[in-house]
């Protein structure tokens, strides 16, 4: 079974930027260079950090590029899917 990034985030209760927006928002409010790191979800809506993201990231494409410096070191602690699955 594949998971999502909202299925992680949701069993390991990850912490909200300090610099993000207190219950993120929606992709229709975010415009340019802003976190884009799920923080929570309403039946039919994702809800995004938006904290901003540093332009040498956000252009750069690399893995977690669209996510600011406190998501992409919180998920550079975390195990990936499949370490998890072979525990």
């Amino acid at each position: 079974m594949i998971r999502s990034v909202e299925d992680m985030v949701q069993e390991r209760n990850a912490p909200e930027a300090p610099a993000g927006v207190a219950g993120g928002r929606s992709l229709t409010e975010i415009e340019g260079a802003y976190c884009l790191f799920p923080v929570r979800r309403e039946p039919g809506t994702t809800f995004f950090c938006a904290a901003a993201v540093e332009p040498e990231n956000w252009a750069g494409g690399g893995q977690r590029s669209r996510y600011c410096a406190f998501h992409r070191d919180y998920f550079s602690g975390c195990e990936s899917v499949a370490e998890e699955k072979a525990a």
